[in-house]
């Protein structure tokens, strides 16, 4: 789910073309696009480097206001027949899966706020660090090939995972959530060297999460703030836009723009909601330095 900023693979920038791009494509003959694909895919078992980027999102889902966070890390890509880390997507454990469906567990992050930083929960708890972990079926709805060598993959994936908190002093359980997403992903859009990423994720959660961010306790109200109670249901919908630049086999940029539409949702009464839509967005690069001599083709 992605509230604050979620930490899954490098987002970055795309959008329009890939409607274009569908109506103007020329699929190969079957044969001649999997000997591509599988050519295409055949990447080190693992990779090792460095990552830089920044990225500015709402303090918490329908916040006003921003933040902005610069991170430079490590960089790992692993490849693996059942563990797999980055590479596109986040980190996942893989149970099965076949040309058609793919049956893993999924992990996600997202970064803690301030609440002194915020208007409206000044005098409140702060937001912790979140993280999420549940199991994930992927069903593989197409694979294409166009004349112009380009290739893409159409898929949808039906997640529930559960939602923790911790202030690296302890962890507390803050419900569950449920977050099908329709994933478009086109390898050469426009250029050889550009990866580009559109997904739509509508989002719903038990209580417990809706009341991490929305509830306000009889303690905390104020003149301005009243006492709420939050329920459970939808949360939003993100539209997300991302992209990756290949400078070379081991280098590339990457930016992406995440939107986040909340009409509708099942909190919109709280004082703390606050827009009906909002958006973050991510620059960054990564510079891959060392990799594995074994080969492996992964879907």
């Amino acid at each position: 789910m992605k509230y604050s900023a979620i930490i899954r693979s490098p987002w970055s920038l795309r959008a329009l073309a890939f409607y274009t791009s569908l109506t103007h494509c020329s699929l190969a003959s079957a044969q001649d696009a999997d000997e591509e694909i599988v050519a295409e895919l055949e990447k080190p078992l693992w990779e090792l480097g460095v990552g830089a980027g920044a990225l500015m999102q709402p303090h918490y889902p329908s916040s006003s206001e921003h933040q902005t966070r610069s991170l430079a890390l490590p960089y790992l890509v692993y490849r693996g027949e059942v563990l797999r880390i980055g590479d596109g997507q986040s980190a996942r454990a893989v149970a099965a899966e076949n040309s058609r469906y793919e049956l893993s567990m999924s992990f996600a992050a997202a970064f803690d706020a301030d609440s002194e930083g915020n208007e409206l929960r000044r005098g409140m708890d702060d937001l912790d660090f979140i993280f999420e972990v549940g199991p994930q079926l992927v069903f593989k709805l197409g694979n294409y090939t166009y004349s112009d060598t380009s290739r893409s993959e159409l898929q949808l994936a039906l997640q529930a995972r559960a939602a923790f908190s911790t202030d690296f002093g302890r962890i507390d359980h803050r419900g569950y959530v449920f977050e099908p997403m329709l994933r478009y992903r086109h390898y050469g859009l426009f250029s050889p060297q550009l990866e580009a990423t559109v997904s739509l994720r509508p989002i719903w959660a038990t209580r417990e999460l809706h009341q991490y961010f929305y509830d306000v306790a009889a303690v905390d109200a104020t003149a301005f703030r009243p006492a709420y109670l939050a329920e459970s249901g939808y949360f939003g919908t993100g539209l997300n836009f991302s992209g990756t630049w290949h400078l070379s086999d081991k280098a590339r940029v990457f930016g992406g723009i995440q939107t986040s539409f909340h009409h509708g949702a099942a909190n919109r009464q709280s004082p703390l909601f606050e827009d009906d839509f909002t958006m973050g967005v991510a620059i960054g690069f990564i510079w891959s330095f060392l990799e594995s001599e074994r080969m492996v083709v992964r879907p």
